[in-house]
């Protein structure tokens, strides 16, 4: 599923819910008045637009059919924010409206939050500082026309990889790169592995210790795979599943993931409307891809009469010391002992062994999608301090979540910049 198909679904479950039993209104109104949708649709629509007389003579269920119709419309002509740019977004924000975390220099100096990140450019990748986000590398291409089209980190924050496409041609090669101290990378070197066709990476992942790379693959047919190659030698494994599942939703995703014991790598496993981690036993030889992984987190878009407790997105990460499963949640229902519907967002974390809620960080109280999680960048060891992105207050951030409190790393120029970045 990719990010405008995330915003329909969204949008969709936001208009039904309107929508309480036995509660249709009147079917007529006085006068047009001006109507607000949610976020994705403030940056596109005039503050003046209203909704005619028709519209409101619509059953409660043509009437969400109509919301989710205009959607459909405005993110195809608008591409939302945190796909490659800022949109049209205007709103001048100092700030988001959730409670605010100490300034990024407290979290990057106390070791909590890495100093670096890699992000990328349409053809390149630039190292930044975390604290203001300046650039203090490029990061180019190995052949002339080239484009780096992906980067994922080890668990030092000096150690990367890079995917590149060269010009013309469909394969993906991988090149290692390490960051001095003051976070200049090194010359590139080629790694002994490659994918015959860049489209059908779905995700990757660098091990740890940056020995060993997890590709995900889809190569057609149904069939969905995970490949391990080692760093060194090029020599890899391969589990295989085929049937209705797939691994992640979009490439920009973060569909894999590892603990720091090295023996687990975990893998979203999506069918149909059901978002499941999976944790792999890389201690196999390679074979079946379920048979070789068990369950440990499973999501249903739709639980009991309806009811959506968790909305998670594509980004479901295992937190490095494989305790828990994090992932960000753009809208939780929240049902009162009064029979009071309320809802929130934020990042709900599970327990690998007993799959149940162990807490929600960023836990914000929603009104009008406001304030809105949709993208998990980073953990660390525990899930106690995430690097995430909010929409709050008319933008989107990126931002350090710790408790409650967020911290934003990004300002209006540099949000991009953060959001495809790799820590």
């Amino acid at each position: 599923m990719n990010v405008i198909e995330e915003r329909i679904r969204a949008a969709a479950q936001a208009a039904a819910d309107t929508v309480a039993p036995d509660s249709v209104p009147p079917l007529e109104l006085p006068a047009p008045r001006p109507r607000r949708l949610g976020r994705w649709l403030r940056a596109a629509r005039s503050p003046g637009t209203t909704w005619t007389p028709w519209a409101a003579r619509l059953t409660p269920w043509a009437a969400a059919l109509a919301v989710i119709a205009i959607v459909i419309t405005m993110v195809t002509l608008s591409p939302p924010a945190h796909q490659g740019g800022l949109g049209r977004a205007t709103s001048t924000a100092s700030r988001p409206d959730v409670p605010l975390g100490p300034p990024v220099s407290t979290y990057v100096r106390s070791g909590q939050v890495p100093p670096y990140f890699v992000a990328l450019t349409p053809s390149d990748a630039v190292v930044h500082l975390t604290d203001g986000g300046a650039a203090v590398a490029t990061i180019r291409p190995s052949r002339p026309g080239g484009k780096v089209v992906a980067v994922t980190a080890a668990g030092d924050d000096r150690t990367f990889v890079l995917a590149e496409q060269a010009k013309f041609n469909r394969v993906a090669e991988f090149y290692q790169v390490r960051l001095s101290a003051s976070g200049h990378p090194g010359a590139p070197t080629r790694l002994p592995m490659s994918v015959a066709d860049v489209k059908t990476m779905t995700d990757m992942a660098l091990s740890p210790d940056g020995t060993r790379l997890a590709i995900a693959v889809a190569p057609g047919g149904g069939l969905q795979q995970v490949r391990l190659y080692s760093v060194h030698s090029g020599s890899a494994r391969t589990w295989s599943a085929t049937g209705s599942g797939t691994i992640g939703g979009r490439f920009a995703a973060r569909s894999l993931s590892w603990a720091a014991s090295q023996r687990t790598l975990a893998f979203n496993w999506s069918i149909h409307q059901t978002e499941t981690v999976r944790l792999l036993d890389i201690g196999d030889g390679g074979g079946s891809l379920l048979a070789a992984s068990q369950p440990t987190v499973m999501l249903a878009a739709t639980t009991g009469l309806g009811r959506v407790p968790y909305q998670c997105l594509d980004d479901m990460l295992i937190t490095p010391n494989g305790s828990a499963i994090v992932c960000p949640s753009s809208k939780m229902r929240n049902a009162g002992k009064n029979g009071t519907i309320t809802y929130s967002t934020g990042f709900p974390e599970f327990s690998v062994t007993t799959r149940s809620l162990i807490r929600i960080m960023g836990h914000w109280p929603q009104q009008q999608d406001d304030p809105y999680v949709y993208d998990l960048l980073w953990s660390d060891a525990s899930g106690r301090v995430l690097i995430g992105a909010v929409h709050s207050a008319g933008r989107d951030w990126v931002g350090v979540i710790s408790g409650n409190r967020f911290t934003p790393l990004s300002n209006q120029q540099s949000l991009a910049t953060y959001q495809f970045g790799t820590w």
